[in-house]
């Protein structure tokens, strides 16, 4: 299925409102995170205040729009990770301070897929593309389930290794099973 846009899936779960409707949006659950072991990872995880790792960490993530940028705001743990996210084409573009990456985004009725295509680094309106190996690269998967959705993400740089990874539930906040 090609990538598609806001509007554009034919489900109608909470796991497309959530990621491709109105906005404001906000939803709480528990992750389990893993972070990288190598001293670099580390290091990068600790500069970037990079969610800490455990299990069962509760998640609350809220989604503002304006002009067509989402601010993502993530609290796992106890620790924020604030991202801003847009569309350019068939791309998703997702910023943490200099940090770019560009992914595409596969929609179908019961999951969201987000592949890594490439990373920048970028200050004001200049932008300077990085070679694969230096750029950070994020995945992630999201998967209606009957009450929300569970998701998998893993952020890393290739020869790095892991900065971080979680897996986890996510519900619509005010629910019973948030």
């Amino acid at each position: 299925m090609p990538a598609v846009g806001r509007g554009d899936y034919r489900g109608v779960t909470w796991l497309h409102r959530f990621h491709l409707g109105e906005r404001p949006v906000v939803g709480v659950g528990r992750l389990d995170v893993v972070r990288g072991s190598s001293l670099l990872s580390r290091c990068l995880g600790m500069l970037l205040r990079l969610p800490r790792q455990g299990a069962g960490q509760p998640l609350r993530v809220w989604i503002e729009e304006n002009d067509g940028i989402e601010t993502w705001h993530r609290l796992i743990g106890g620790r924020h990770l604030d991202t801003r996210q847009r569309r350019d084409g068939d791309l998703l573009v997702e910023s943490a301070g200099a940090a770019e990456l560009r992914m595409r985004m596969q929609v179908t009725d019961e999951s969201i897929t987000i592949a890594p295509v490439s990373g920048a680094l970028r200050v004001g309106r200049l932008r300077s593309p990085l070679p694969d190996a230096l750029a950070p690269h994020s995945a992630a998967t999201a998967t209606a389930t009957a009450d929300g959705f569970e998701v998998a993400v893993r952020i890393w740089i290739p020869w790095v290794g892991l900065l971080v990874a979680y897996r986890g539930y996510v519900y619509e906040e005010g629910s019973s099973d948030g």
